[in-house]
């Protein structure tokens, strides 16, 4: 009888012991919303070479997370959509090993995009503010791609004129695609990792060189992380050579040597063929071809054949 109450006890004791070991370990990632399609694929490669690891995100518009990050002390990672949050957080002492030179796995690139046949006839920055131009902004308080609005009209000395247009005040960017794809705006500026979502819906206009915006996409481990050895494996993965792959897949730029002037906008045409292949890649959607192939489109191949599924099947 005793022997049986050891066994029985042991048995107990190595079941818990099992469990506890098998247990994934979860982490907390925190994102800008503009990074969910990249991100979300990013996870499922990572999560299935490393089964033991669950990544779960929050997703948000960057201007939010300082505050949440303040009150929680909770995350693992933070990946907001402009370096300037990052920053924030590392003067509050959140983050002590960023390195602003290695820590950028890619890079936004601003672009214009109207409603399908461009209804507004709006073509360059400047077109903003042609009489009776429905212009859709970012809220600079809430998300990233709003500082980026005031910088580019600011800097073609268009920003207080342009208020009179604007009809849309978004506290995050897909915010600004659904309004492009259902109309209601004539014309914004979003990510082109943004535009490449909405390719059968959307005109896409790259913007001239000295308004186009080049914007680095920081990652970094939070002080506060419960899994700082995982959290470093995801980071990694996220700045490797299969992560940088995978954003570009989804309409990033990755090229670390694209010229850029002291507040980030683009001074040659490095990033001319993305922005060719981004065009390509709403025409080749929108025209519903029964072949395509990566001469065309290049890395975006996958997210239009994407599309031409779901468009098809949507008919």
């Amino acid at each position: 009888m005793q022997r049986f109450v050891i066994t029985i006890t042991f048995c107990i004791i190595y079941s818990l012991f099992s469990i506890g070991c098998n247990k994934k370990k979860e982490l907390l990632f925190h994102s800008g919303v503009g990074q969910r399609s990249s991100l979300n694929e990013i996870k499922n490669a990572f999560e299935k070479q490393h089964p033991n690891i669950k990544v779960n995100f929050s997703y948000k518009g960057s201007g939010y997370f300082i505050a949440d990050i303040t009150r929680s002390k909770q995350g693992d990672l933070y990946m907001p959509g402009e370096e300037f949050y990052l920053l924030q957080a590392v003067e509050r002492g959140f983050i002590t090993d960023y390195n602003p030179k290695e820590d950028i796995p890619a890079y936004f690139i601003t672009v214009i995009i109207t409603p399908k046949g461009n209804p507004g006839n709006v073509h360059c920055v400047e077109d903003f503010v042609k009489p009776g131009i429905r212009v859709g902004l970012g809220n600079s308080k809430a998300c990233a791609i709003g500082i980026w609005h005031k910088k580019i009209f600011e800097k073609a000395g268009i920003w207080k004129d342009i208020q009179k247009n604007v009809v849309l005040s978004a506290k995050c960017i897909p915010e600004l695609g659904n309004a492009a794809q259902h109309r209601s705006i004539d014309a914004t500026i979003v990510w082109a990792t943004t535009a490449v979502l909405y390719l059968k819906d959307v005109e896409i206009i790259p913007i001239q060189h000295k308004y186009r915006g080049v914007i680095r996409l920081p990652v970094a481990t939070l002080n506060f992380s419960r899994y700082p050895k995982e959290a470093k494996m995801l980071k990694d993965f996220i700045l490797s050579d299969e992560g940088r792959f995978i954003f570009h897949k989804h309409a990033y730029a990755i090229n670390p040597a694209i010229p850029t002037d002291n507040k980030g906008f683009c001074t040659d045409g490095t990033t001319d063929k993305d922005m060719q292949y981004l065009i390509k890649a709403a025409l080749v959607v929108k025209s519903n071809p029964t072949h395509i192939n990566e001469n065309e489109v290049g890395h975006l191949l996958g997210e239009v054949k994407r599309q031409l599924k779901t468009k098809r099947a949507g008919n």
